[in-house]
Order: structure tokens, then sequence, then C-alpha cells
């Protein structure tokens, strides 16, 4: 049987970069939605879900608008097996 690993990944819109963007202590940071999703894939990683996670609320034309401001991606890949 395959046992599956999991993994959460916060992606927040970064103001710096004007685009969604993971940044990290130890390395330069994954710019832009489809890049950050192709480093994960290319690590083996399985997209199995994406949703908006929190939002921005501005007033537009006919009442309040919202915008995500982060999304939550979540991810899986094959461990090792059980025996």
């Amino acid at each position: 049987m395959i046992k599956w690993m999991y993994r959460t990944v916060h992606i927040p819109y970064s103001k710096t970069h004007k685009t969604w963007a993971l940044t990290y202590a130890d390395r330069e940071p994954l710019v832009g939605l489809e890049a950050i999703l192709d480093a994960y894939g290319d690590a083996g990683w399985e997209l199995l879900h994406l949703a908006a996670e929190h939002y921005r609320a501005y007033p537009g034309f006919g009442g309040w608008q919202l915008e995500p401001t982060a999304y939550r991606a979540t991810f899986r890949r094959a461990g090792e097996a059980e025996p």
C-alpha cells in the first residue's frame, strides 16, 4: 500500500514582487504562482487543491468586491511503502 506524505503551503501576495511569492531565509524567493507550482511539481509533489485563503474587501460598483490576498495549496507525494 502507498503511504502518502502531505504538505500545505501558504502562498501570499507579495507587494514587493507584485505577484504571488514564497520567500525563504536561506534561498531566493519563488515568484509567480506558476513558478511555485512548477517547483513543487519538480520536487515530486502533486497538487491536490488550491484555494483562496484570505481576502481583501474593497468598495466597487454595486457593492463590495473581494480579491484573494493568499492561497493555500495542498500537495501529496508517495512516501515509503508500508510492509
